[in-house]
């Protein structure tokens, strides 16, 4: 196995840094969906 995959998925810091990403990228999603909700309920407001 490549050295950098297998200190990735074989040490804890590995797999903090892998959730770490996802809750980021997790978040990004939501505040995405959430402004555009906010964004179409003001519209419909108007």
């Amino acid at each position: 196995m490549h050295p950098i995959l297998r200190e990735i998925l074989l040490e804890p810091v590995g797999w903090l840094a892998i959730g770490g990403s996802l809750v980021m990228f997790g978040l990004g999603i939501a505040l995405a969906v959430f402004i555009r909700r906010k964004v179409r309920g003001s519209r419909r407001g108007d």
